[in-house]
């Protein structure tokens, strides 16, 4: 799914069987993060835009402004289907009127001064960025040969990643068409 439909938040294994076997579909099961980095009382994501413009021999770009975006409540591990709370999508928390940061976004430059604020150092650029970088190729490796290389084309590709409390980037998922619309004043500033 995209744009958060369709994701639920279960506490134990039995409840994610019970939901499941009642249903006749397909399922990505992915474990929450147990120590997100919390910024302002918010859980967050980072969205990292990605170029594939070559598969026989990988060519990639990684665009360098990638963009923060806040879940649009303060976070609370306990509220599981608080969907304000627990997740980042602009299609969802832009229909939250709680919002305290605006836009529910940063910009990579507001990101950085917070991380620099807290530890002192660019932990963006030290430790996230490059983890980052490594996990998109090594995503895309994994794929690479069931790719078709075509002339004269590209796949734009938005990546989503979460930080835990140790500056350890996490990949959420990979949106193979991004959403690319006017959501905010900062993603049209891009």
């Amino acid at each position: 799914m995209s744009r958060g439909r369709g994701i639920k938040i279960f506490n134990n294994l039995a409840e994610i069987l019970d939901y499941a076997q009642c249903r006749e579909q397909k399922f990505v099961i992915q474990k929450y993060i147990e120590n997100p980095m919390i910024i302002l009382n918010r859980k967050y994501d980072i969205r990292q835009w990605v170029l594939v413009t070559g598969w026989n021999t990988m060519s990639v770009w990684f665009y360098n402004d990638c963009y923060v975006r806040f879940g649009a409540t303060d976070y609370d591990v306990t509220r599981l289907h608080s969907r304000y709370s627990h997740l980042t999508n602009n299609c969802v928390t832009k229909n939250c009127e709680e919002g305290e940061i605006e836009g529910n976004m940063w910009d990579l430059e507001e990101y950085t001064l917070h991380l620099k604020e807290k530890y002192g150092e660019d932990m963006f650029e030290r430790k996230i960025q490059p983890m980052m970088k490594r996990i998109v190729v090594w995503s895309l490796e994994c794929v690479q040969e069931g790719m078709v290389n075509r002339r004269r084309s590209c796949e734009l590709l938005g990546y989503d990643f979460m930080v835990d409390e140790e500056c350890n980037p996490w990949l959420i998922e990979v949106n193979l068409s991004p959403a690319m619309d006017y959501s905010t004043v900062l993603v049209w500033d891009r």
